[in-house]
């Protein structure tokens, strides 16, 4: 039962956030398992595909329970949704100079609009 509620906790952060991280075209799946021994979350990722599962572990759980906001554990997570798609093309062994610098436009115009949708307009 404990599960349950966390699950469902976790899910109304990710609700939140989804629209400040641009996140819309991606699905969410919460579940239990995380494979670090020290992590408490960790995000299953298949670039550039946008169905994402959150991992959570026991401690975790444990955390929860005791009071501690798990906010700032699950924004983590969410910004790799924004931060993989760059590690990934960083990460492969043949990639052109276009391939990286095309992320990198899209991770910093990514970045912008958060910024934009965040504060005012300065006139």
């Amino acid at each position: 039962m404990a599960n349950k509620k966390f699950e469902k906790y976790l899910l109304e952060i990710i609700k939140q956030y989804i629209p400040i991280l641009f996140l819309q075209k991606h699905t969410f799946e919460i579940k239990s398992g995380v494979e670090s021994t020290s992590a408490l979350f960790e995000i299953g990722l298949v670039y550039p595909y946008l169905n994402t599962k959150i991992y959570y572990s026991k401690q975790a759980l444990k955390d929860w329970k005791s009071g501690i906001d798990m906010r700032p554990f699950v924004l983590h997570e969410l910004c790799h949704c924004v931060t993989d798609p760059l590690y990934e093309k960083s990460t492969l062994r043949y990639v052109g100079e276009n391939e990286l610098n095309h992320e990198r436009e899209l991770l910093t115009d990514h970045i912008c609009n958060i910024v934009l949708a965040l504060t005012p307009t300065i006139r």
